[in-house]
């Protein structure tokens, strides 16, 4: 009997906290605007990928596959969640005729009941219901400001600074090595600032609770994307190819991935020109490498490419390697190979940087 009824307080229990809702709730008494989002942070370099959310409500629409959610507009969204473990997220507006957006500082959605009031327009919010990893988001914040403060964001940091901040979260995470927190402070800091060497140093020191997660895993990809040196065999269609053969002749190679709908692509092809002609004679190849697969958008490149007198070797990466096998993540992308088949460089449409770089190491 005493067996049973052990037996029967443990399912009790278990059924009790299973009924437990967990939400997201939204008050929105003075909003001026037609519909709101539940998105992840923007991002480069592929870390959209690492966000998976399990959010649902009435009349709520699911808009991509990371699970962000479109709202039903009321005064009060309460969002039901069901989370593994604490994930970033924004509110977020975007008026497609207006061509307009705008996103909210980042909070963390985790098992609990968090409450936010949108106070305005522009999407500032208060927590009327905070969490643990909102109030350890606050606090990494305050300890990483003077770190932040020197960096800018999708722009070419001293590497100096870089490392002073991930010296700091590297502390951090050695006496907290289940913080979650620190875990997408690294991944935002790779979006932002690009790959560093430390960042897989730091991702060794989370604690196993951490390591069995679906972002520790994905993210860990990405490192490796990263920092892989070597350049990969790239196969673009059935005829064309790109491996370390075709990088042995020259001293450089700089390949040039763009796409016909980047305007910051096309703009720069003027400068690309203008080092094609002052380093073809020096040991340095050109490429472009299209990101482009159906026949209308080809003959688009093909007339742009014409107009700008483009006339080094473009492929079309109709297989879709590029991205995958270089976590090419977005446009102008340029990467300079050596001729051992060594990835030296690689920089998102910082042509000023490539013409350093390029001077400094002919010479």
């Amino acid at each position: 009997m005493k067996k049973l009824t052990v037996l029967f307080l443990l399912l009790f229990i278990q059924s009790y906290f299973a009924q437990k809702e967990s939400s997201l709730e939204i008050q929105l008494p003075d909003l001026k605007i037609d519909s709101i989002y539940i998105t992840y942070p923007s991002g480069a370099r592929n870390t959209h990928l690492l966000h998976h959310y399990k959010l649902s409500t009435t009349g709520s629409k699911i808009i991509n596959e990371q699970g962000d959610i479109k709202l039903p507009m009321s005064e009060n969204v309460k969002i039901i969640t069901k989370m593994a473990y604490p994930q970033p997220a924004n509110v977020s507006y975007y008026d497609a005729v207006k061509n307009y957006g705008m996103q909210s500082k980042t909070f963390f959605i985790e098992n609990g009941n968090l409450k936010l009031l949108i106070k305005d327009n522009e999407l500032n919010y208060d927590f009327l219901a905070s969490s643990p990893a909102n109030i350890e988001y606050d606090n990494l914040k305050i300890i990483l400001e003077k770190y932040n403060s020197k960096l800018k964001p999708f722009e070419n940091n001293d590497p100096e600074n870089i490392n002073a901040k991930e010296l700091e979260l590297q502390n951090y995470i050695k006496k907290n090595p289940k913080s979650f927190v620190a875990l997408w402070e690294m991944v935002d800091d790779l979006s932002r600032y690009g790959y560093q060497p430390i960042y897989s140093e730091n991702l060794k020191l989370f604690d196993t609770t951490v390591k069995k997660t679906f972002v520790y895993t994905e993210f860990g990809k990405l490192l490796k994307l990263e920092a892989d040196n070597i350049f990969p065999n790239i196969n673009l269609d059935n005829n064309n190819h790109l491996s370390k053969e075709t990088f042995k002749n020259h001293k450089l190679t700089l390949i040039d991935y763009w796409a016909t709908f980047c305007q910051p692509c096309i703009n720069d092809m003027p400068k690309l020109l203008e080092l094609y002609k002052l380093y073809k004679d020096k040991g340095v190849n050109f490429i472009s490498v299209t990101d482009e697969q159906t026949p209308e958008r080809i003959d688009k490149a093909k007339q742009i490419l014409k107009k700008n007198n483009v006339s080094w070797e473009n492929y079309f990466d109709k297989n879709k390697e590029f991205p995958k096998k270089l976590n090419a993540a977005g446009y102008p992308l340029q990467i300079l190979v050596d001729s051992n088949g060594n990835i030296v460089k690689r920089t998102y449409g910082e042509l000023d940087v490539i013409s350093e770089f390029l001077k400094d190491y002919l010479n």
